[in-house]
């Protein structure tokens, strides 16, 4: 017989003596007692009593009554795969089944999930018919095969699907139409991530740095913590009214945060489409077309020479503040225009606005009447756009100057290209 089966025996044995053995008794009366104990914990009893108690349980990785203690669902055991996914779920995390049932039978829990020799569990052996198991449970008071069934419809499922009013339940859409799910708490999920936390928080390691920190004392790894934590609690005071592993976490569980990330407001918005429209408001630039609005619309009268200087330096001026965006977009870091995010943005935008494209940059020209083409276009729009109560057209000789300057200033103007 397996050690731990008979550890578990001579301690429920001592646990019942120590209940009835009273200093008050005879000798006489102790020794019936003992020998009362000795048959009532002997295999030859204790067995078939217990298979007979055994359906009073029930096996399940997610007991419906974490929403309700009431709460009567059909019981699951579910079966997921492990997926390298990512995710925190049934499958990717091995933990043991829970039980929920009445609590005078859960003696009968404990001894099934005692480990013999192999590491296997009592039921595990049952399950597979083992030598070990079969031997061990080959009695003269029951057959092997009542002992088994009894004992192992601790895992029978009920053929049912059936939910109750008391469990949490979600209207999901499928389609055009939706499902009502039962919401079921995955309790040995529970369970693990308040062991994983607890040994993260209190394990005599942690305490060792924590101490040293205390006394700003050097110690040599230092120590992790979980943060913004909450405790939640199961079952009130009957904790094992919900199940056995709530019970043995004393109903208490942990809420990890689940809060919407914190971004930081972004000064440099990269083009998804188009700069010119992504990236560049047109109300932003309103101050630097104002002195060339006066330009074109009171400058007849002045010299002709000396308006068409103005209107140059106001344009090389918006285009100064244009070719800054385009340099803090670079400056934003090189390759981020293979996202697929960005895919959408021009072919000859990319090359012009990412340093990843560099070389194509300097070595290529290709990309230059692209990019000069929408610089003038937007130019002139945005002129239009801010002054369209005003605005005046423009020449073609005009529209061409326009051309040839934007061409200049994105060709010749190296502090922005490197």
């Amino acid at each position: 017989m397996s050690q731990n089966i008979t550890d578990f025996f001579a301690d429920r044995k001592a646990a019942w003596l120590k209940a009835k053995l009273k200093p008050t008794l005879s000798p006489e009366e102790q020794a019936e007692l003992q020998q009362e104990a000795s048959e009532k914990f002997a295999l030859a009893n204790w067995l078939p009593d217990a298979a007979r108690r055994a359906p009073q349980l029930t096996m399940v990785s997610h007991p419906g009554k974490f929403s309700h203690p009431s709460a009567k669902t059909s019981p699951v055991i579910a079966d997921s795969p492990r997926a390298n996914d990512g995710y925190l779920r049934t499958g990717n995390v091995d933990y043991e089944l829970d039980v929920f049932g009445n609590a005078a039978a859960m003696d009968v829990y404990k001894f099934l999930s005692l480990t013999m020799e192999d590491g296997k569990t009592v039921l595990a052996h049952l399950e597979e018919d083992s030598p070990e198991i079969t031997a061990l449970f080959t009695l003269p008071t029951a057959s092997y095969d009542e002992l088994k069934q009894g004992f192992t419809s601790i895992k029978q499922l009920d053929s049912t699907s059936k939910t109750d009013h008391l469990v949490k339940q979600v209207y999901f859409p499928i389609g055009d139409d939706y499902h009502l799910l039962s919401l079921l708490t995955p309790s040995g999920l529970l369970t693990q991530v308040k062991t994983r936390i607890d040994f993260v928080r209190f394990s005599d390691e942690t305490k060792q740095a924590k101490e040293s920190r205390r006394k700003k004392e050097h110690h040599a790894t230092g120590y992790d913590d979980v943060l913004n934590l909450t405790v939640t609690a199961f079952g009130g005071t009957q904790p094992q009214n919900v199940s056995v592993l709530n019970s043995q976490n004393a109903g208490r569980a942990y809420l990890l945060a689940s809060l919407p990330p914190s971004f930081q407001q972004r000064k440099t918005r990269l083009p998804s489409h188009d700069f010119f429209r992504n990236s560049l408001r047109a109300k932003a630039f309103k101050d630097a077309y104002l002195p060339l609005d006066k330009l074109i619309r009171t400058g007849a009268g002045a010299p002709r020479y000396d308006v068409k200087i103005g209107i140059q330096n106001c344009l090389k001026f918006i285009i100064d503040q244009v070719l800054q965006r385009v340099f803090s977009i670079r400056a934003y870091g090189v390759g981020w225009s293979e996202a697929e995010h960005y895919q959408n943005l021009p072919k000859y935008q990319r090359i012009w606005l990412d340093d990843a494209h560099l070389e194509q940059r300097e070595q290529q020209d290709d990309w230059l009447d692209d990019v000069v083409a929408d610089f003038a276009r937007w130019l002139l729009d945005t002129y239009e756009y801010l002054f369209k109560d005003n605005y005046s057209t423009l020449s073609d000789h005009e529209l061409r100057a326009v051309r040839e300057l934007v061409k200049q200033a994105v060709t010749d103007d190296q502090e922005f290209f490197k």
